[in-house]
């Protein structure tokens, strides 16, 4: 919607896009936020289910109907969010079962898999405001050869597998910021020089490596899945103030 409050409409492909204000029920609350905010920049799903896109470095929205004709760079910089309203299980619950294995019977070999538990990485120094939780070696090792007496073959780790693991804690040293991204194996693909996003002349391959970032809002109960590439990774911080501030300039009741 423009400064003087008029909507802006565009078509494109036969379809009606427009920045006028869709309500969105999340949960608790209802939100109005402008259609183009939207990862289809109409607004939610017809079951209801709220995804966001916006765009780096400015984290805004593409003006309505851009989306649809946006390039390879405007595409890698797209920040897209998925919201989810957590009403069945303790929200910071649901985010634990993300970085373990504590839905998995304690005497199965899965729960012992060192990939997929937190407790079983190795810290690494504060970086970004975030702490890097390496794979454990000499527990993979152990892990692998119990996985291949068990099957009677060895583990097979598929290419872009593994990932690194990131994490941040709030003030009562809980897990609020989790963030599962691509390893050195695939490279970025994608150089950040100042406010640009530029494809890489020489990259390792054609793939361009991504973060899967998970936050959770334990007062409004809410669960975000965000994805970006890996070279936005430092602006993670920025990356949840933007729909914050969404969500508390849009809320409703």
């Amino acid at each position: 919607m423009r400064d003087d409050g008029t909507t802006q409409v565009v078509t494109s492909g036969g379809l009606r896009f427009d920045d006028a204000p869709v309500e969105a029920r999340i949960g608790r609350h209802t939100y109005r936020i402008p259609a183009h905010y939207f990862y289809d920049q109409m607004g939610p799903t017809f079951q209801g289910d709220v995804s966001l896109r916006l765009q780096w470095p400015d984290l805004t929205p593409m003006p309505p109907g851009r989306t649809r004709e946006s390039s390879f760079l405007e595409r890698m910089a797209a920040v897209s969010y998925a919201i989810y309203y957590v009403d069945r299980l303790d929200i910071r619950e649901s985010m634990r079962r993300g970085y373990s294995n504590a839905a998995m019977p304690k005497d199965t070999l899965d729960y012992r898999d060192p990939e997929n538990r937190l407790d079983l990485r190795i810290p690494q120094p504060e970086a970004m405001g975030l702490i890097r939780y390496d794979l454990d070696p000499v527990l993979d090792a152990d892990y692998a050869r119990a996985w291949e007496a068990e099957n009677g073959r060895p583990v097979k780790i598929r290419p872009g597998w593994r990932k690194d693991w990131y994490i941040a804690h709030d003030e009562m040293g809980e897990v609020v910021t989790f963030i599962k991204c691509d390893t050195d194996e695939i490279s970025d693909g994608l150089i950040v020089r100042g406010r640009e996003l530029l494809d890489n002349e020489n990259p390792q391959d054609r793939r361009v490596a991504r973060c899967a970032h998970f936050m959770i809002l334990p007062e409004e109960r809410l669960s975000v899945r965000i994805s970006y590439v890996r070279v936005l990774l430092p602006e993670w911080n920025r990356i949840e103030g933007a729909l914050k501030d969404i969500l508390a300039r849009t809320r409703l009741d």
